[in-house]
């Protein structure tokens, strides 16, 4: 196989490493990609395992899988209605710096979106010529065009050649890029949309600027059935993401322009402080010029998929109690915690059946019978993970009987120790797996953990109350998240057929707060002395003009520093 038949191939394994691994790099297993200045991504013949070893493939290693912050329906209005409601714009200052005297629109900025692609015909991407809005699309589901440079998949096409499509009979027999899901032209939409049209007017946080799209292909089937998600789901791999990443600085270098990336898809896999690997492929960009990154809080927060703990003395325990339903063909779950406090666990089934505590050893892989319940429960130690320090506990149960599952948690010294444990997303999991005493904080999914980007929560602009799921801080070291919420409660955007469709969720208010990013990137940029953000200086910007509740106290946990409000960053930086 070439370079890009293994990169595609369900035959080959995907691999995150650094530049030091030369080791895995054979005759036969040549085939590479550099991501940044950190990472290589190697892809290697599976040698006929058909289900990875992760004791084979350490856990930082492996590609994690990340899912939609899915924005769930909250109402659609037929054609020709007037749907827009600036309510949410006008809650986040934005209405008013779109209006003079700032007339702030995006104009000369990129707003960017790794996702499920884009609607690239729908009025609310075209200028008032009928021209596309949209710079480039780098589809990587579709391999019949030329892919992007320095990358060997996917196609890449340009505004010239979606102009042409457009004018086409046929556009997609020229630019065959779809939307099938809608998740990410409604992303673009609420931050980049624009339509004058009589009788159905609509407008995004950033209608000036100008949208590059990355649409992820599906991950890999060794990838879904390692971690047991339900087919049908979309799904996709950490390094497809980290290479969509790389694509959109190399192009808004190329072209001389600032970016905002907007990335609304979510993870409870990794450490929750910030340093899986696409974590520190947007950390390297924190305080780059120019570049601001943006991602959704996460929709966990009343999903019940996370459990904070601790332990007194190495002569207790803690029980962590599993609600497994019928139907479920098994899950993964990932216990975190901080050294030198070494934690091991053991087992007891729905049945009665007890497996008594399984001793941790540096890289032990167990997999562990239940001959009761027909299933498997495979169990890794890390006792050092390589990027955080911390100890992690890989669990994976195969073919749970239904009933409640119980976590006997240990540790080995005399202080008292804390831990937490997290199941996968909603979607990546069986409905109503959960645990039965659940703590709804520290449930920021990945990559919001990272310190150098924008995470925000949502809030409904109407009632001035969180919703509900909006995933809670802190990160597990304490360090706060979210920075700030924007709403994410009955927000519009375009939907197919000249719809529009209302959408809950921090989705949403990532697209808002992106969406505001460029406004604010257009004003640097205007400047006498034109100053180019970074991510670092946007968030401090954001959370000085950040409107906040006089009866609570900030930082929170629900809120990080308050609610976007563009406007008031004017007002806070010109105060003297």
């Amino acid at each position: 196989m070439d370079c890009k038949e293994m990169i595609l191939s369900e035959d080959t394994y995907d691999i995150i490493t650094d530049f030091s691994a030369s080791e895995f790099l054979g005759d036969d297993n040549n085939c590479y990609e550099r991501i940044g200045e950190d990472f290589l991504i190697l892809y290697l013949a599976n040698l006929g395992i058909r289900n990875p070893k992760i004791d084979f493939f350490p856990y930082h290693n492996m590609p994690k899988l990340y899912g939609l912050m899915q924005l769930s329906p909250s109402g659609e209005t037929p054609p020709g209605a007037a749907p827009f409601d600036p309510a949410s714009l006008i809650a986040s200052g934005i209405t008013q710096v779109q209006r003079p005297p700032l007339s702030l629109t995006g104009q000369g900025v990129i707003l960017c979106f790794i996702d499920t692609g884009i609607d690239y015909q729908n009025p609310v991407f075209l200028d008032e010529n009928g021209n596309s809005r949209v710079l480039a699309i780098w589809d990587q589901t579709v391999q019949t065009g030329a892919p992007p440079d320095g990358l060997k998949y996917g196609s890449e096409y340009r505004r010239e050649d979606i102009n042409l499509a457009l004018r086409s009979e046929d556009p997609y027999s020229i630019v065959p890029s779809r939307d099938e899901n809608g998740h990410g032209s409604i992303l673009a939409g609420v931050a980049a949309g624009s339509i004058v049209r009589q009788g159905s007017p609509y407008i995004g946080a950033a209608p000036g600027a100008d949208i590059v799209v990355v649409k992820l292909k599906e991950c890999k089937q060794y990838l879904r059935s390692f971690y047991l998600v339900p087919e049908g789901v979309p799904a996709y791999q950490e390094n497809d993401i980290m290479a969509g990443i790389q694509y959109l600085v190399e192009l808004a270098n190329r072209l001389q322009l600032p970016l905002v990336l907007c990335l609304a898809l979510g993870s409870n896999q990794g450490d929750h402080m910030g340093y899986t690997p696409l974590d520190i492929s947007l950390q390297n960009l924190g305080t780059v010029p120019g570049i601001a990154s943006v991602t959704a809080a996460g929709n966990e927060a009343g999903k019940a998929h996370h459990y904070f703990g601790s332990i007194t003395g190495n002569t207790e325990s803690a029980s962590v109690e599993i609600l497994v339903p019928d139907g479920c063909k098994g899950f993964f779950v990932e216990l975190w915690c901080f050294p030198p406090e070494l934690f091991s666990v053991g087992f007891r089934s729905p049945s009665g059946e007890v497996i008594p505590r399984v001793p941790a050893r540096l890289g032990q892989m167990q997999s562990i019978p239940f001959f009761l319940d027909r299933t498997r429960i495979e169990l890794y130690y890390e006792v050092v993970q390589s990027t955080s320090g911390s100890q992690l506990i890989f669990l994976r149960f195969v073919a749970p009987t239904p009933g409640i599952w119980t976590i006997q948690v240990y540790a080995s010294g005399n202080s008292r120790s804390e831990f937490h444990l997290w199941l996968p997303i909603s979607g990546f999991i069986s409905t109503n797996v959960t645990f039965l005493t659940p703590d709804s904080y520290t449930t920021i999914t990945a990559p919001g953990n990272s310190v150098y980007v924008i995470t925000a929560g949502a809030y409904d602009a109407y009632s001035k109350s969180i919703y509900l799921n909006s995933s809670r801080g802190y990160r597990r070291n304490l360090r706060v998240k979210p920075d700030l919420c924007a709403p994410g409660v009955n927000v519009t955007g375009p939907g197919a057929r000249d719809r529009y469709i209302q959408r809950d969720g921090t989705s949403a208010a990532a697209a808002l707060t992106a969406g505001s990013c460029a406004l604010l990137m257009e004003w640097g940029r205007n400047l006498p002395v034109p100053r180019y953000l970074s991510t670092y200086e946007m968030k401090n910007l954001l959370i000085r003009g950040a409107a906040r509740n006089q009866d609570l106290f900030y930082p929170n946990r629900e809120w990080g520093y308050g609610t976007l409000d563009v406007y008031q960053v004017f007002r806070a930086i010109s105060t003297t």
